[in-house]
């Protein structure tokens, strides 16, 4: 329940009479006033900002605590772990090797949110992906976007909602001159940074040696209307869970800082410093490293 009349801060005890002075905010709620945080209504004008967070120390007055407000949060609350709980369920999701037959649109969107740097890079636009995905992609299991070496999260009707690209220690070089011919081949023009895309990452990326019995993940990408439903997280570890990898590399940029917290979850610790990379350097980036617990191997 709203009380367009009142500021309250979120949480804090209705017993020591406490209200937001006038025109201050609290980044907790959202423009619409919206806010069901233990049952503190907390309304927020769309047009006045305050100029900074509001504290404990500067509020005044009083705060209201709506009972029926907090059980409706808890009751949400409830329902929403259970929906994402279950929500892979639903949706049917499997896990499989990408085949020559599969959507490939659907694989560039997936590919084309996996950064605000390669994918765009590569392929320049949305609609040029649609057309040079497939030409990525190589029988040969140690190329990078090999079919064996990529997995697809599937739904019941075969749509793609997500794609993982890894490689391990047997993966080839990147052939910049063999992938221009392939996308020279579609009678598109090459993406405007084609040369940076392939030199300045791909070719990067095969060449950094992988110990024996690692895996690199390289490239992760879910579709928009399906993430935070866990299928990332699958796909992750469905590479992980494998015998042949003893240990799981990768990187993470400083601007995924939600893509790092699943990571973490996963197991994942940061191995050495921070390096820039993507495109210019001023990114930073952080390496990643989750090894098998000794008894997991036996």
């Amino acid at each position: 329940m709203q009380n367009p009349e009142k500021h309250y801060i979120p949480g804090s005890n209705p017993e020591w009479g406490q209200e937001l002075p006038e025109g201050m905010f609290n980044s907790l709620v959202n423009k619409n006033g919206r806010n069901w945080d233990n049952g503190y209504n907390f309304d927020e004008k769309d047009d006045d900002y305050g100029p900074e967070e509001t504290t404990f120390d500067s509020l005044i007055d009083e705060v209201k605590f709506d009972p029926e407000a907090a059980k409706k949060a808890a009751s949400e609350k409830m329902r929403s772990q259970e929906t994402t709980k279950n929500h892979e369920y639903k949706l049917g999701v499997e896990i499989s090797n990408l085949s020559p037959n599969d959507n490939f649109e659907q694989v560039a969107e997936a590919l084309y949110l996996v950064d605000q740097y390669i994918c765009p890079d590569f392929f320049q636009d949305e609609e040029k992906a649609k057309v040079f995905a497939k030409e990525l992609f190589s029988d040969d299991p140690n190329a990078l976007f090999s079919y064996e070496k990529t997995l697809v999260a599937k739904d019941e009707d075969g749509n793609i909602l997500g794609i993982l690209v890894f490689r391990d220690s047997n993966c080839t070089s990147w052939d910049t001159d063999a992938v221009r011919q392939r996308f020279e081949a579609t009678g598109l023009e090459l993406p405007e940074h084609f040369e940076r895309a392939n030199e300045g990452y791909m070719k990067k990326i095969t060449d950094a040696e992988l110990p024996e019995g690692a895996v690199e993940l390289e490239f992760l990408g879910v579709r928009a209307d399906y993430r935070s439903n866990g299928i990332g997280g699958r796909l992750m570890k469905a590479v992980m869970d494998r015998p042949e990898y003893t240990e799981a590399h990768l990187d993470v940029l400083d601007s995924h800082p939600g893509a790092r917290k699943l990571y973490e979850k996963l197991g994942f610790q940061p191995q050495g410093e921070k390096f820039g990379n993507y495109p210019d350097g001023t990114e930073g980036v952080q390496h990643m490293v989750r090894k098998k617990q000794r008894e997991y191997l036996n």
